[in-house]
């Protein structure tokens, strides 16, 4: 450049910079997001089906690239269709205390003020129960020798049920309903509630009441106009028997847990809050971990523990049942490394990699909460040179990415062999595969249980079929196993089946 040239040039960008706004053309442009043209006032609103909303965001990925917004009315709702800028969005320095918030629902006032992690905003409090689930409850219950045994009468049961009707089709989902009640509440409160209780279904209660008030149908005319709940009708009506359901559950697993509490015998997970709330009262005077707190880590370890591992449990058997050659797989894998007699035990994980390889790509195949749970911004940021303005929606399209051709090939193919090497061990952590599933999503929203759900579920299909071969019915005909044909109300709605449970010591 000529000497003379540069000196000026250096001059004028002196003298935008010290009048500032004239330097604005030096800078990066903030590029709108593209997406769907909608309409005045409502947006795209009239486009969306919300029984197929994964769908729709995915088809318009494909049109609009894999970050894109649309609008609900007049609000801006982003959706993310690729792992890596999920993890840029939600891990990286930048961003991730900006886009990690959750937009308020019709569940907000059930949880007294989002006094829990599911749906609440991301806050120093938040966090620390975020904690207080992985490290302390989930961790001592992976260890604790009295949960465990608990854990294997309850399975037992559920096992012992299932071959008593080996002769006959099954629901799946009768026994299944059970073991994990059971399941739960020992996890809760350190016992299983009798059959013959009045209190035996009010786990499950809770959990149809809370997925129905987050059925959008039901959930945006609560949020929109929230005297509906105090009013009579359908809204109003739904709204309070959530609220029933969550005193109910309060009662039996919270109050009478706490009127027993003795300092220095922990039974489950709330034994374990009241003793951190008991130490920080003696040595602080009070304590951050009040009990609508430890209630709110209840209502999360029920909605997230129960009603996901129904659902896996449940699509597990589904597809060993329409795909025998990968059950067969995992007897032999279970017969050479565990055995007939011995318990399956976490241990075993690191030596049964197809058994592995088969949960994950059940995970990625069925991708059973499909838009995870929606993130909010609480600030105009720019991801990847694009805008996302502040109090817009955010979708992690889960769905999209763990069927995106470009990644999988075949993404609507259940093959457990797309996890394994060529010499049948699991793909490394940092393979593109590995990385790209994320059904417990990324970032600081990441389910704090993702380790205890894989070990139990792990645990689960290895009992199972440690000791049954599961069998199309023979009376009624087997539901595909396509995702693609279930509907979405929150999270995807699965299908009811029958099948048959052999004994295997009989084949």
């Amino acid at each position: 450049m000529i000497p003379g040239v540069a000196s000026s040039l250096a001059e004028t960008i002196f003298c935008m910079n010290k009048f500032g706004p004239l330097v604005s053309f030096l800078k990066p442009k903030k590029i709108t997001l593209p997406g769907p043209k909608g309409l005045p006032v409502i947006g795209n609103i009239h486009q969306v089906d919300s029984s197929q909303m994964e769908k729709t965001c995915t088809n318009w990925s494909k049109i609009h690239g894999k970050l894109f917004q649309f609008k609900m009315f007049r609000k801006p709702v982003v959706v993310i269709s690729d792992a890596d800028l999920l993890r840029q969005a939600f891990t990286s320095q930048s961003l991730h205390k900006h886009l990690n918030d959750r937009s308020e629902n019709a569940t907000s006032h059930v949880f007294k003020g989002r006094r829990h992690v599911g749906f609440a905003d991301l806050n120093e409090k938040t966090d620390k129960l975020r904690n207080v689930l992985r490290i302390k409850v989930l961790q001592y219950q992976m260890k604790d020798s009295h949960f465990q045994k608990c854990t294997l009468t309850a399975l037992e049961n559920f096992l012992v049920q299932c071959k008593q009707k080996s002769n006959t089709d099954i629901n799946p989902d009768v026994h299944l309903k059970e073991f994990l009640s059971d399941l739960l509440s020992i996890m809760l409160i350190g016992e299983t509630v009798p059959a013959d209780d009045p209190d035996s279904q009010l786990l499950w209660e809770l959990i149809d009441h809370l997925y129905t008030l987050l059925e959008p149908s039901i959930d945006a005319p609560l949020r929109l106009l929230p005297f509906l709940r105090f009013l009579p009708g359908k809204y109003g009506n739904i709204f309070r028997e959530t609220i029933k359901a969550r005193d109910g559950v309060a009662r039996r697993y919270f109050d009478t847990q706490k009127s027993t509490y003795q300092e220095g015998r922990v039974r489950g997970l709330v034994d374990v809050c009241l003793k951190l709330q008991h130490e920080e009262m003696q040595t602080k005077g009070e304590s951050w971990l009040t009990d609508d707190y430890i209630k709110g880590l209840m209502y999360d370890t029920v909605a997230a523990g129960m009603s996901e591992m129904m659902k896996s449990v449940r699509m597990l058997i589904l597809l060993m049942c329409h795909h025998q050659n990968v059950q067969s797989r995992v007897h032999t894998e279970i017969d050479d490394v565990i055995g007939t007699s011995s318990i399956p035990c976490s241990s075993h994980r690191n030596q049964m990699p197809y058994t592995e390889a088969v949960i994950m790509e059940m995970l990625r195949y069925v991708s059973q909460t499909p838009l995870a749970i929606p993130h909010k911004s609480n600030k105009d940021v720019v991801l990847d040179g694009h805008l996302i303005e502040k109090d817009s929606g955010i979708f992690p399209n889960i769905w999209g990415i763990h069927h995106d051709e470009a990644v999988w090939g075949d993404p609507w193919v259940f093959r457990p062999e797309r996890f394994l090497t060529e010499d049948g061990q699991l793909l490394p952590a940092d393979h593109q595969l590995r990385r790209t599933l994320i059904p417990f999503s990324v970032g600081k929203r990441r389910c704090p249980g993702e380790d205890f759900a894989m070990s139990r579920l792990f645990l689960l299909l290895t009992s199972m079929l440690q000791r049954i071969e599961f069998t199309p019915p023979v009376e009624e005909e087997l539901p595909s196993a396509d995702p693609r044909l279930y509907t979405n109300k929150y999270p995807l709605q699965l299908p009811v089946f029958t099948c048959r449970a052999v004994p295997r010591e009989t084949i």
